[in-house]
């Protein structure tokens, strides 16, 4: 492998490749987090290319508004900083769903199912 220059920008890649050059989210990572989350009985969840989403029930006691009007979970990777967000309308949706940072390492499933897990429960991310 030839020496990288002074002058080059380092980059840092990890399991999955480089997280900002993502154009979509590497299916074996949101398939190793719907794994973590069915695991811990949300089964109805699954992911697109960008996001993973889970079907509110009634067990989400951190957003029963949402849960209440059938809405969903999106845990979503992008934005001018990409980084993974959530939120209970589709970022997409007329309305236009707004988003809040969900604190999590791009690239660490475990780490990504535990915040959305705590957004269920708690309605919120880790401060």
């Amino acid at each position: 492998m030839p020496a990288q220059r002074p002058d080059e920008p380092v980059v840092v890649t990890g399991a999955y490749g480089d997280p900002l050059r993502w154009n979509e989210v590497p299916a074996e990572l949101t398939a190793a987090v719907v794994a973590d989350l069915t695991a811990c009985g949300w089964s109805a969840a699954h992911a697109t290319e960008h996001s993973i989403v889970v079907p509110l029930e009634r067990r989400a006691f951190g957003l029963p508004d949402a849960a209440a009007r059938g809405e969903h979970l999106y845990a979503v990777w992008g934005g001018a900083r990409p980084e993974w967000s959530w939120g209970t309308a589709h970022p997409d949706a007329p309305a236009g769903g707004t988003l809040a940072p969900l604190l999590a390492p791009p690239d660490q499933p475990a780490h990504i199912s535990a915040q959305i897990i705590r957004v269920l429960r708690t309605g919120r991310t880790l401060p």
